[in-house]
């Protein structure tokens, strides 16, 4: 490779890294920051900005710095830079000085240098240089491995994204994905379907900045065993798509109470007709462990009983336990006047 001299550079430094195994040698220096170009599929705004990346390399290149200006915490960034007078981190690129990982930082050292054009620190950015030969695989395991598995995460979209490119584009399988960025085979799973759902169901319908927060609400589908199995129909993905779309369903924590709507005729006809929180309604009147906390203690209660080990039964047996056949024998007179109070006029 040819060194690019400039008066204002370091000398470049050759580092070396493991990457799946193999040792990769990068080179640390200050590049021009004219001749690095921001990637578009950057995780941050990927699968919103592919809906419309139209026109010359030029003018995608300008929308794409203006989609990443957009966004307030580039802006808190940019503050932190100055005041730092540079990066803390490089930023790593490919040998084509497009950038790999630091797209944000870019945009940061760009707006700098429009701001303080006299200023020299801005007119290179400090970067890691990839080799040439390296894949697209190994670059996505890279990526996983510093914002999925690493301290310096991805949001839950950004994240689930680069999880659905792992498996889907650089054929990872998911238990290798699992075992790489140290999460369970179940989770991999979880965040595949939940991103292809969104992608595939929900962006195209509800483009735009904001769509991305939608997130949430498909990753609580793809939690909820319940709803994991009416999600196999692709027309229920599409029914939950326009709901979210609509606002018919609220705060993502709302698509936990969804599976008690769907098995009751009423709540569902209310959910459809006028909303979540008449849906509600129809199902705690029906159902006051929902919103009693004594009632929900009966349940719980219920259920471990029905699943009592065999060292507590055998606490109750004849002369085994004096506190044990009174706590028990207490609970079962304070139930017997609980619902002989229910029968009173």
């Amino acid at each position: 490779m040819t060194r690019r001299a400039s008066a204002e550079q370091i000398a470049i430094e050759v580092d070396e890294i493991i990457l799946d195994g193999k040792r990769v040698r990068v080179r640390n220096e200050n590049v021009p920051l004219d001749k690095v170009h921001l990637d578009p599929t950057n995780p941050r705004i990927a699968h919103t900005f592919a809906l419309e990346r139209t026109g010359s390399s030029d003018s995608l290149e300008r929308r794409l710095e203006e989609r990443l200006w957009a966004d307030p915490d580039v802006h808190d960034l940019l503050k932190q830079v100055q005041a730092n007078g540079g990066l803390i981190e490089r930023i790593i690129v490919r040998d084509d000085l497009t950038v790999v990982e630091g797209n944000c930082r870019t945009v940061v050292y760009r707006k700098l240098r429009q701001r303080l054009p006299r200023e020299l620190a801005w007119h290179h950015i400090p970067a890691r240089v990839l080799p040439g030969d390296i894949g697209a695989r190994d670059i996505a395991i890279l990526l996983g491995e510093m914002h999925v598995a690493g301290k310096n995460t991805w949001s839950p979209f950004e994240k689930a994204g680069h999880i659905f490119r792992m498996h889907k584009e650089h054929m990872l399988t998911q238990d290798e994905i699992a075992a790489r960025l140290r999460i369970s085979k179940s989770k991999v799973n979880q965040l595949v379907r939940a991103f292809d759902a969104m992608k595939t169901r929900y962006l195209p319908r509800f483009p735009g900045r904001e769509a991305i927060r939608k997130f949430s609400h498909f990753d609580e589908l793809f939690r909820n065993s319940q709803l994991r199995d009416w999600a196999v129909d692709p027309v229920n993905v599409d029914r939950f798509a326009q709901w979210v779309g609509e606002g018919r369903i609220g705060p993502a924590i709302q698509v936990r109470a969804l599976p008690s709507i769907l098995n009751n005729a009423a709540a569902y006809k209310a959910f459809l007709g006028s909303g979540f929180i008449a849906a509600q309604k129809v199902v705690e009147a029906e159902n006051p462990a929902l919103t009693s906390p004594l009632f929900k203690a009966m349940v719980d209660l219920t259920k471990m009983l029905e699943e009592a080990r065999m060292d507590d039964i055998t606490r109750l047996r004849k002369g085994a336990s004096d506190s044990a056949q009174r706590i028990t024998g207490e609970l079962a007179d304070a139930l017997a006047r609980f619902r002989e109070l229910s029968r009173l006029d």
